[in-house]
């Protein structure tokens, strides 16, 4: 595990723990204070290497089956360009078991105060640019993602860029506003995108795990193709405005225009719905998401 030292510009700190099994807690109490101030944390070194070699193998393997990947790069910065997989099948035993990996699962218990429920891992490859964006505006979705590059990405490649601080409500409904004053351009502008937007640029090597607010304003520009593999987690809902938004979120990605063999790439883990399943698998059945998924998929 790992206890970091943050800095704004995302930059390593001597007392970073290299790799899974440090012998600090993940999050510490430095790193709740500044996810809770900043709507972020970076967290070098938190999947080993061997974890990140198979997770490489896992995202490239599976998204090779189920598309045509193109051999030549974007020639254009679209904004949306890639290709998008659950990693929940029989080939991919390491995203299924970090899932319910009582480190990754403790961390978001621990950044959203609440038994969470998870939003099922994707490997992406990201053709070219994401514009500044939030994941989600709703204000009754407590949810954390977490991403891991798989390869070494800076400011000039593709890492990731945040706002700090626009997951609070006012900031990142100020930020929405800003966005309708200055809109994306078809194709994306990337030099305009950095320039009106005072991002921070967190640049990751394979194994450092970045934690973001879903209402955290992002972006990542000046990058082509790049894989990534990533996590959510939602807080359990405890009213009916807070389950409508959690369900919302977790089915989002199936009304998303992804075509893939959904038989041999499920949104969920089979085994989630079998005795002995995890604890999070059983608040899923309670909120009635598996019953959503179903209609959904």
């Amino acid at each position: 595990m790992t206890g970091t030292e943050q800095r704004p510009d995302g930059g390593r700190t001597d007392d970073a723990q290299a790799a899974r099994g440090g012998s600090r807690p993940v999050p510490s109490d430095q790193d709740l204070a500044f996810f809770r101030t900043y709507g972020y944390l970076r967290l070098p070194g938190l999947l080993s290497a061997e974890t990140v070699d198979r997770l490489r193998e896992e995202v490239v393997g599976n998204l090779s089956r189920a598309y045509r990947m193109p051999d030549a790069p974007a020639s254009e910065a679209t904004g949306y360009d890639g290709f998008y997989l659950p990693l929940m099948g029989a080939a991919s035993p390491v995203s299924r078991a970090l899932t319910s990996d009582p480190v990754l699962l403790g961390l978001a218990e621990r950044l959203l105060e609440s038994p969470v429920v998870p939003k099922p891992p994707k490997g992406v490859r990201y053709r070219d640019t994401s514009p500044w964006h939030r994941d989600s505006g709703d204000p009754h979705l407590e949810a954390v993602k977490l991403v891991c590059y798989l390869e070494p990405l800076t400011g000039a490649d593709g890492a990731l860029r945040v706002l700090p601080g626009s997951h609070r409500p006012e900031f990142s409904a100020a930020a929405d506003r800003y966005r309708k004053t200055v809109a994306a351009a078809s194709p994306v502008d990337e030099e305009r995108e950095a320039r009106v937007w005072p991002g921070v640029v967190l640049d990751t090597v394979p194994g450092d795990v970045l934690v973001f607010d879903v209402h955290l304003w992002h972006a990542s520009l000046f990058g082509r193709d790049r894989d990534q593999w990533s996590l959510s987690y939602a807080a359990r809902p405890r009213t009916p405005e807070a389950t409508a938004a959690v369900h919302a979120y977790i089915a989002s990605f199936l009304g998303a225009g992804h075509t893939y063999d959904r038989e041999e790439f499920p949104y969920y883990d089979p085994d989630w719905l079998s005795p002995g399943r995890p604890t999070f698998a059983t608040a899923m059945s309670e909120i009635g998401l598996f019953d959503q998924l179903r209609t959904a998929d």
